[in-house]
């Protein structure tokens, strides 16, 4: 048997140790070489959004890459870990080091190499099927069409093959400094019984609350400002509760008796105890780089699903058009018309509405900001167009400040006696805020509401240039037109006249979300699937010293059945602690995303964990069988 045909057995033979990281690999490998086949399409040639996706997709290949590079360095070094018993055997019997450097090596090249083919062939296969994906998010009419460019091929395959063969030059530089007995020695779990700090207990729950609570009353205008606070708080709150608040959980289950004494709960609690304190950095990274999973595709889909709702909260009417000055409009006019006699040349039906407005400037405490005035009037007829309820007479002393969803916050602080002044007018007025129902206007920050007489003395008054005129227009189905839209909109000349609309502000936000979609969901699922296989390293780690306490137990007389149950609650508590806490984590997360978008995220964001939980559950299921399998092979 030649060395290459040993370090080949030895792989084959420890193929179920390897097969959860082979697999994450491989996963990791299929999405950089799908991403690097669109990236290297020659269709993306003739797109405007080519700088964009090759910008993004290369920020995401950067992403893989530093991750899979991070992820095979640790899962490398849990396998050297747990096989240090026979490195120190074939020490023992005359190996060098640097012979056994190179069966690292090899080992490492080998798995690296089928990794690398098998996640290409597994790329390879589904490419065309994310390339129509890819080409349906972005809504293009035809597909980009089933290419694989041999730059894709060779950028994979190089970066990864590098990736490999430097992480076993790291991994043989960290075996050098061990001994023949440090390597006898293995993996010992910790012996003494698990301590814990009360005052560290409450500290960490106390940090994990705080930032819930800074997370649930984040807003637009907050959440820069909190969030830097929310991670310093979630990160250490979270490495305490498992290092210091789960071994007192315990403490305090074991002094229930009823509970303790009840069938096996004695030995699963037990076990437990040894098991949280002893995978406590584990479990944390899990569960951090689970939350960051279910944050990430959480927030992109839940924002893409709500694309429609929130262009209508920005943009509450379809198409507007806004023009400032009186010599300016005649101009303006004929530019509305062009897109007016587009929808009607297209058999677009829609309603129109002319309003004026009058410039005049908002001054609170010596701080002014311009604000453009409307007639109640016309503000009623823009609901009546908007086919929105009317509102409450408005006295002559009053005004309504419109504010978008984004600037309520803001605008709020407004409310009370304001100052209106123009060239030749000036009033005070009682002002509160409430939404807009008008689209974002260039020339002015916001519009104000005012009785019919206040805006006659104002627009009586107003000097030419003060003077603006408002055009709104509804249209039927305006998301099954947006691309129309959008494509005679901008041909309006903004030099004359100011537009706004939502099939602009939906299409802008759609496919901007598709390309973090498309970016960002697959390094969310890889994070993902890293967490389980680091478990699972862990776990395959400590199975022989596991293997020894349940055939102590089935020596004393539990049965297989009673120990089947055993194994598979401390399994469960270990996979899904997690798994609960990052969703735990991720929810007040969407609750912070939810205050600040007009769409639910409720319904996309419980999907999405849907789909984790029945991933997650089945790997948990398949990672148990291996696990009783293994157990039962020794009894």
């Amino acid at each position: 048997m030649t060395f290459r045909q040993f370090a080949f057995n030895n792989v084959k033979r420890n193929a179920r140790q390897y097969l959860s990281y082979f697999f994450s690999c491989m996963f990791s490998v299929a999405v950089f070489f799908i991403y690097a086949v669109i990236m290297f399409h020659p269709a993306i040639e003739n797109y405007d959004f080519r700088a964009t996706v090759q910008s993004g997709i290369t920020a995401a290949e950067v992403v893989i890459f530093v991750f899979s590079f991070l992820f095979v360095l640790y899962s490398t070094g849990t396998f050297i870990k747990s096989r240090k018993k026979e490195y120190g055997i074939l020490m023992t019997l005359g190996i060098s080091k640097r012979q056994l450097n190179r069966l690292l090596i090899l080992e490492n090249t080998i798995i690296g190499l089928v990794s690398i083919i098998a996640g290409m062939v597994i790329g390879i296969i589904f490419a065309n099927i994310f390339i129509m994906g890819f080409s349906s998010l972005l809504g293009l009419e035809d597909s980009l069409g089933f290419h694989i460019s041999w730059k894709a091929l060779v950028l994979t395959f190089v970066c990864y093959f590098i990736m490999f063969e430097l992480n076993s030059l790291l991994v043989v530089s960290t075996l050098r400094i061990n001994s023949i007995v440090h390597l006898f020695q293995g993996a010992k779990a910790p012996k003494k019984t698990p301590k814990f700090s009360w005052i560290l207990a409450m500290i960490g729950l106390l940090l994990v609350i705080a930032a819930y609570y800074l997370a649930w009353t984040a807003t637009m205008m907050s959440i820069a400002a909190k969030m830097f606070p929310i991670l310093a708080l979630i990160i250490p709150g979270t490495y305490l509760l498992y290092t210091q608040f789960s071994v007192l959980f315990i403490h305090l289950l074991k002094k229930k008796k009823r509970l303790f004494f009840a069938k096996t709960n004695l030995l699963t609690i037990s076990e437990l105890s040894y098991k949280l304190k002893d995978h406590a950095r584990l479990l944390f990274f899990v569960t951090i780089l689970s939350a960051v999973a279910f944050t990430a595709s959480g927030v992109i889909y839940g924002t893409y699903q709500g694309a429609e709702e929130e262009a209508t909260a920005n943009s509450p009417q379809d198409i507007s058009f806004s023009s400032q000055g009186t010599d300016n409009m005649e101009q303006a006019d004929i530019e509305i018309k062009q897109v007016t006699t587009a929808l009607e040349k297209e058999g677009i039906d829609y309603q129109s509405l002319s309003v004026n407005m009058t410039e005049v400037l908002l001054t609170v405490d010596n701080w002014k900001r311009p604000v453009s005035l409307l007639a109640y009037s016309d503000f009623q007829s823009l609901l009546d167009l908007n086919k929105e309820e009317k509102t409450d007479e408005l006295d002559p002393d009053e005004a309504m400040l419109l504010a978008f969803p984004f600037e309520i916050e803001f605008s709020e602080t407004f409310d009370g006696e304001v100052t209106f002044q123009s060239e030749n007018h000036t009033e005070t007025l009682q002002t509160k805020t409430i939404p807009s129902i008008i689209n974002y206007n260039l020339y002015v920050s916001n519009t104000v509401v005012v009785s019919d007489q206040i805006y006659e003395q104002f627009a009586s008054v107003a000097e030419p240039s003060e003077h603006i005129r408002y055009v709104a227009l509804s249209v039927d189905d305006w998301l099954a037109n947006a691309k129309y839209i959008n494509e005679h909109v901008e041909k309006v000349d903004t030099d004359i006249v100011y537009s706004s609309d939502k099939a602009s502000d939906y299409l802008l936000l759609r496919n901007t979300l598709a390309y973090a979609l498309f970016f960002g969901m697959f390094i969310s699922i890889l994070f993902f699937l890293a967490a389980g296989s680091i478990l699972y390293f862990k776990l395959y780690q400590d199975l022989d010293k596991d293997i020894r306490q349940y055939q102590a137990l089935y020596r004393i007389g539990l049965t297989v059945s009673e120990m089947k149950k055993i194994a598979t609650k401390q399994l469960a508590y270990l996979f899904f602690i997690p798994f609960v806490l990052a969703v735990i984590h991720a929810s007040f997360a969407f609750k912070t995303l939810q205050n600040m978008l007009q769409a639910s995220v409720l319904l996309p964001s419980i999907m999405l964990i849907s789909c984790y939980l029945l991933v997650y559950t089945i790997y948990f299921f398949f990672i148990r069988r291996l696990y009783i399998r293994k157990i039962q092979q020794v009894m």
